[in-house]
């Protein structure tokens, strides 16, 4: 099972207010762009499971779409967030608060989102995160992925994203919410955990700058 920290759901339970909104500002609402990628990947019906859900912006999208939401997080004060957002729109979801590792749907779900959630563990407990999730995704269903891009382009913009990305990384370090790591390339890992890569975009800071993020459209083998 992923070690996690003991008082990690408390660490994000103390950020929910303001988790969302600076990762607005500080990607230049690249975070939200990213995650708006996904939306056209998700049919009306769908069952679509969100890992790590934060305070659901993705969520929120999918649901809008017709999709049946169900939202994992360790974090009440998150899930708290989502509800209100569901609420407001008088949109039905369903909350889960515990770990993602437990969750026991084995093959149930059309789509599987993982946004921003697998880079809160180490290597090897992310690898374990990932080839347990993909099985929570029936043959054929999708895996989605938005989360931070490796370098990328000349020498300075490579040097940009290192330094941009460590940033905010020590920031979440500092907070106790996320250990530290190297940025992983999701991508290596699909074989191992059935997944085929279908699509890959990339999102650059303000549109026009330095490649920062990405968000991963993958296949369950059938």
């Amino acid at each position: 099972m992923p070690e996690q920290p003991a008082n990690l759901g408390r660490n994000y339970d103390r950020a929910a207010w303001f988790y969302e909104k600076s990762a607005k500002v500080y990607s230049t609402n690249q975070i939200r762009a990213t995650k708006r990628f996904q939306i056209p990947f998700i049919d009306p019906g769908d069952k679509v499971l969100y890992l790590g859900a934060g305070a659901g912006e993705d969520a929120i999208m999918a649901a809008r779409a017709g999709a049946a939401v169900t939202c994992i997080d360790i974090s009440q004060g998150m899930l708290d967030r989502v509800q209100r957002r569901f609420d407001a729109e008088g949109l039905a979801v369903e909350l889960i608060c515990g770990d993602a590792y437990q969750h026991d749907r084995i093959g149930y779900y059309d789509i599987c989102a993982a946004n921003y959630f697998l880079n809160i563990f180490r290597k090897a407990d992310m690898r374990k995160m990932l080839n347990f999730s993909a099985t929570l995704v029936r043959p054929g269903g999708k895996y989605l992925i938005a989360d931070v891009a490796l370098p990328q382009g000349n020498v300075l913009s490579k040097a940009f994203n290192l330094f941009y990305l460590k940033l905010a990384m020590a920031s979440f370090w500092i907070m106790g919410l996320v250990p530290w790591h190297e940025n992983y390339d999701y991508i290596s890992f699909f074989p191992e955990a059935g997944l085929d890569l279908q699509q890959v975009e990339h999102f650059r800071f303000a549109k026009r700058g330095p490649v920062l993020f990405q968000s991963i459209v993958a296949v369950r083998h059938g």
